[in-house]
């Protein structure tokens, strides 16, 4: 079972610069396009929420990100010392009938579920840990 371990700062750069990483580290395990996608998708929404939203205080906080390859899953934990969120305490939001109804932001939650098999929250010693299963092909 092959790991890697990020300390991912709430900044933008930083973001990209994880995704490159996760890209290096995945390349020799050839995972297909699908799974690809959808490690890239949890990896943004998770990131970006936790920008967004994780951190009021203005200060530099880092998300630790532990990413597990396995022969049938791929798991990812992001753990981070943000505001408590249980993201699956959330209803995923109603899409919109048209374009004037519809409001950015809500959708980043249930593309997350839906790509994954396995979602699970924890708030531990002042700690938010939300961990990530998606199936392997």
């Amino acid at each position: 079972m092959a790991h890697l371990e990020l300390a991912v700062p709430n900044d933008k750069q930083a973001l990209e610069q994880a995704r490159q990483s996760v890209l290096t580290f995945i390349e020799p395990h050839r995972l297909s396009p699908r799974e690809v996608y959808k490690l890239e998708l949890v990896l943004e929404e998770a990131l970006m929420n936790r920008l967004w939203h994780a951190f009021p205080d203005g200060k530099v906080h880092s998300t630790n990100i532990v990413l597990h390859l396995r022969p049938r899953a791929i798991e990812i934990t992001f753990d981070d010392d943000g505001v408590p969120f249980n993201p699956l305490d959330h209803a995923p939001a109603a899409p919109a009938t048209s374009l004037q109804e519809a409001a950015p932001g809500g959708l980043g939650l249930a593309l997350t579920r839906r790509a994954a098999s396995q979602c699970a929250y924890e708030y531990v010693e002042g700690r938010n840990r939300f961990t990530v299963v998606l199936d392997r092909a």
